[in-house]
C-alpha cells in the first residue's frame, strides 16, 4: 500500500498537476528545510480519518488504510470504481445534488451521507469534500475526508427520545413539575405548571411558591421542602386554592469546557406540587360541619338556660309576693297562727324548692381549655356558619380583617358564640321594617395591648336611653322579632368579661349600630387558671 501510494504522488495520474504534489512538500517545512514529500504521504496513509481521492468523475484515484476499514472495500476493490459503490437509497436525491452544485462551483461541501459498506450494513457518513484545483484554477480532482458518525447519531437519538419519553411521561402527570436553576430560572415543566401558569395570568408558580416557603423558613429554602401548604389567592376574587409543595435540590455535573478536566458542580431544583383544593374544601366543609354541630348544642344549652331561666325570673315575682305577704303577717300581733299564713308559708316553701329544682336543671356550661385564638379566623368560622341565613336575608357582607393580628389566649368555642350572638342580632336588625340598606361590616385591628372586633349594620340602629337595657335578659327591643327574646347580647357580654375585656355600643354611630368587643393580648390570671 505504502508502494502504491508513493508510486500515486511520484507518478500522478494522468490531469494531476505535478505543481500541487511539490507544493504540498513546500508548505509542511521544518526548521531543518522542507518535510520530504515521503513523511507527508505516511502521514496521510496513517492518518485516523478515513481519506479519500476521486477524478472529477467521482472515480476513486486513492484511500487510506482508514477509509479501507470504514467502508470494508480494499484498495484494490476501489480504485477505478466510482464513489456511487458506496452510496445507499435512503439518503435524499437533494443532498447529492447539493453536493454536485457546492464542487462545480468550485466550494468545499460537508454533510452527513447515509452509505453501505462491502457487507452490505449501513453507516452514516459525516463527509467533507473539497475541490482540487489546479494552476489555472480548474478542479482535477476531490478530496473527502470521512468520519462514522453512527455511534454518535445513535447516542443523540436515545438522548432525544429520552427526553421526549420524559416529557410526555410529565405532561401526563396529573402533578405541578419544575426544574429551576440555583437563580430560580425555570428549565423544564409540565403540562400541569403551564397550566397554572396560564391560570396565574403570567405570574411564574414557581417564583411564588419559592417565596412562601422561603418566608416560612426564615428565609431557608433548603430546609422544610417536604409537604409544605400554601395557599394561593386569585386577584380575581375567584375561591382561595390549595397547593402541597415538595423541592428536592439535584446536583448537576458541569457542562461547559472549563469542568472537562476540574469537574464543576451546578445546582438544580426538583419542585413537585400537588393541588389539593378540593381536600381542603373537604376539610373545611367537614370542620364546618362540626362547627355547626357544636354550635347547635352549644345553643341548645343556652336556649335550655334562657327556657328555664326564663321561668325562674317569671316564677320569682310571684314568689316574691308571696314572701312579702309572709313578712306583713309577721308583724301581726298573732299572725303566725293566722291559717293564711301557713298556706303561704306552704306556698313559699314550694315555690323555693320548685326553683331550686329549676337551679339544678340548668346546663352547666362546659370547661373549655384556653388556647391561642386568631379572631380572624373566628370570623371566617362564624360567617361559614352563618352564610345560609344570609343569603336568605339578601345581605351584602363587608369583612375588613387585619392583615397581620396577633393571637390571643382565650376559648375559641366561647368566641365564636359571642361573635355568633353578634351577628345574629344584627342580621334581626336589618330585617326590621324600612331597612333600605342590608349591609353587614365586621373589622378586625390590632392594637397596642388588645385586639379590637366591630361589629356593625345597617339596621335602625338603639335609641341612645337603651344601648344598656340591650344586655339585660329577655330584653328585646325589634318589632319584627323572628325570634323570642332571650339572653343573646347578655352571654356575648358575659364572655368578653371572662376574657377581660368588654362591650360596648357606640353611641356616636348614627347610621345603624356598631358594637364594639375589646379583647387583651394578657388574658386575666383567673381565665388562665380555669376558674
Amino acid at each position: 500500500m505504502a508502494e502504491a501510494l508513493s508510486a500515486f504522488f511520484k507518478s500522478p495520474p494522468d490531469g494531476i498537476p505535478g505543481e500541487l504534489i511539490e507544493a504540498l512538500g513546500r508548505r509542511v517545512t521544518t526548521s531543518d528545510g522542507v518535510l520530504p514529500p515521503r513523511v507527508f504521504l505516511e502521514v496521510v496513509e496513517q492518518s485516523p480519518v478515513a481519506i479519500s481521492i476521486t477524478d472529477t468523475r467521482a472515480n476513486f484515484v486513492y484511500v487510506n488504510k482508514t477509509f479501507e476499514r470504514l467502508t470494508g472495500y480494499s484498495y484494490e476493490e476501489l480504485m477505478g470504481k466510482n464513489q456511487s459503490i458506496l452510496s445507499y437509497k435512503v439518503t435524499p436525491p437533494e443532498i447529492y445534488q447539493q453536493l454536485w452544485d457546492n464542487l462545480l462551483a468550485h466550494k468545499p461541501w460537508s454533510g452527513v451521507l447515509v452509505n453501505r459498506r462491502r457487507d452490505g450494513s449501513r453507516y452514516l457518513a459525516d463527509l467533507n469534500v473539497s475541490p482540487v484545483l489546479g494552476v489555472g484554477g480548474e478542479a482535477s480532482y476531490y478530496l473527502a475526508l470521512h468520519r462514522d458518525v453512527t455511534e454518535l447519531h445513535e447516542l443523540e437519538q436515545q438522548v432525544r427520545n429520552q427526553k421526549i419519553l420524559i416529557e410526555t411521561v410529565l405532561d401526563a402527570a396529573l402533578v405541578i413539575i419544575a426544574l429551576l436553576d440555583d437563580q430560580g430560572r425555570v428549565l423544564l415543566d409540565n403540562m400541569a405548571y403551564k397550566k397554572l401558569l396560564g391560570d396565574m395570568r403570567g405570574r411564574e408558580p414557581a417564583e411564588f411558591f419559592l417565596q412562601d416557603m422561603t418566608a416560612s423558613n426564615d428565609g431557608d429554602v433548603a430546609s422544610g421542602m417536604v409537604n409544605h401548604e400554601i395557599c394561593y389567592q386569585p386577584e380575581s376574587g375567584a375561591p382561595a386554592r390549595w397547593f402541597n409543595c415538595s423541592g428536592v435540590w439535584i446536583c448537576t455535573s458541569g457542562e461547559t469546557a472549563d469542568s472537562y478536566f476540574v469537574p464543576g458542580e451546578e445546582r438544580r431544583l426538583l419542585l413537585v406540587a400537588n393541588e389539593i383544593t378540593v381536600q381542603k374544601q373537604q376539610q373545611e366543609r367537614i370542620r364546618t360541619n362540626a362547627l355547626q354541630a357544636l354550635m347547635a348544642k352549644q345553643q341548645l344549652v343556652h336556649r335550655t338556660r334562657e327556657i328555664l331561666s326564663g321561668a325562674m325570673f317569671r316564677f320569682q315575682g310571684p314568689l316574691n309576693i308571696v314572701t312579702a305577704a309572709l313578712a306583713m303577717l309577721e308583724r301581726r300581733e298573732g299572725g303566725r297562727d293566722d291559717p293564711l299564713y301557713r298556706i303561704l308559708s306552704d306556698v313559699h316553701d314550694s315555690g323555693e324548692k320548685v326553683l331550686e329544682s329549676l337551679d339544678l336543671s340548668l346546663p352547666r356550661e362546659s370547661n373549655e381549655p384556653v388556647a391561642p385564638v386568631n379572631l380572624n379566623e373566628i370570623v371566617h368560622d362564624v360567617l361559614e356558619l352563618c352564610t345560609e341565613r344570609m343569603l336568605s336575608e339578601g345581605l351584602l357582607v363587608d369583612w375588613q380583617p387585619a392583615k397581620m393580628l396577633p393571637t390571643i389566649l382565650g376559648k375559641q368555642y366561647a368566641l365564636r358564640s359571642l361573635l355568633k350572638q353578634l351577628v345574629d342580632n344584627a342580621i334581626d336588625a336589618i330585617g326590621e321594617p324600612g331597612c333600605q340598606r342590608r349591609e353587614l361590616i365586621i373589622g378586625t385591628l390590632a392594637c397596642d395591648e388588645c385586639i379590637e372586633l366591630t361589629v356593625r349594620d345597617t339596621g335602625p340602629g338603639i335609641p341612645r336611653g337603651k344601648q344598656f337595657r340591650v344586655f339585660e335578659p329577655f330584653y328585646s327591643g325589634w318589632i319584627h322579632r323572628t325570634r323570642q327574646a332571650g339572653m343573646g347580647l347578655t352571654i356575648a357580654q358575659e364572655i368578653a368579661i371572662q376574657h377581660g375585656g368588654s362591650i360596648h355600643i357606640d353611641s356616636q354611630h348614627a347610621d345603624g349600630c356598631l358594637v364594639h368587643v375589646i379583647l387583651p393580648l394578657k388574658p386575666p390570671a383567673y381565665l388562665l387558671s380555669g376558674a
